[in-house]
């Protein structure tokens, strides 16, 4: 069995073994028994437990694929972008990979160790770069991408992740999703140049 095929069958097993047991009571062994691996293998590709799981958590919902831009356009772009980013985030395993480590974080010093190592990523994932890129292109590359990325995702994908995770909210057929992402990509857009213009107007060095 190549390498990359026991990372993946270790990866499934542990995410089932933390949906079921949480972190906690996740182990090695159980990982090894659930994965149908040794525990010499698992631990020679994952030294330790918490390896393990910022591998899991790395891999499942922080290494975004990457997403077409159909659209010659800002506006398409970031919604084509986004659209493909809903889709993926929103998929059930991920919702309930995600309730686990929301279960976990109060009281897991080393999940909320993982959750901060992975969020120092910087621009290693598909939102960051599109945005980025966009500042860069409008002349505005000393933007706070971080800060940007936060208001763009509460405005889209977080509202509907938040429906997701607490099954509160009606159920969106898919053209009201994209309907929704739009809405948020364009009224993003227009508020970022309303900014930049008031900077302007102001003398300011043109950050939102």
């Amino acid at each position: 069995m190549e390498e990359c095929e026991r990372r993946e069958r270790i990866m499934t097993a542990a995410c089932k073994i933390l949906q079921a047991h949480g972190y906690h009571a996740a182990s090695m062994d159980k990982v090894a028994q659930c994965s149908g691996m040794s525990k010499r293998t698992l631990y020679q590709l994952y030294p330790s437990k918490q390896d393990l799981f910022l591998s899991l958590i790395g891999s499942r919902l922080f290494c975004t694929p990457s997403f077409s831009e159909k659209s010659s356009t800002p506006e398409g772009g970031l919604t084509s972008l986004l659209l493909g980013m809903t889709k993926w985030l929103l998929s059930p395993d991920k919702i309930e990979l995600i309730r686990a480590i929301i279960a976990e974080t109060p009281e897991a010093k080393d999940i909320s160790d993982i959750m901060l190592n992975l969020k120092k990523g910087g621009d290693s994932n598909a939102f960051n770069r599109w945005l980025r890129h966009y500042c860069i292109e409008s002349g505005h590359p000393d933007e706070d991408i971080t800060l940007l990325g936060r208001h763009l995702f509460g405005m889209t994908i977080g509202e509907l992740m938040l429906n997701a995770l607490t099954g509160t909210g009606e159920d969106m057929a898919p053209e009201m999703i994209e309907r929704f992402v739009a809405s948020g990509a364009r009224l993003f857009l227009a508020g970022l140049a309303a900014e930049w213009e008031r900077h302007a107007a102001n003398g300011g060095s043109g950050q939102a």
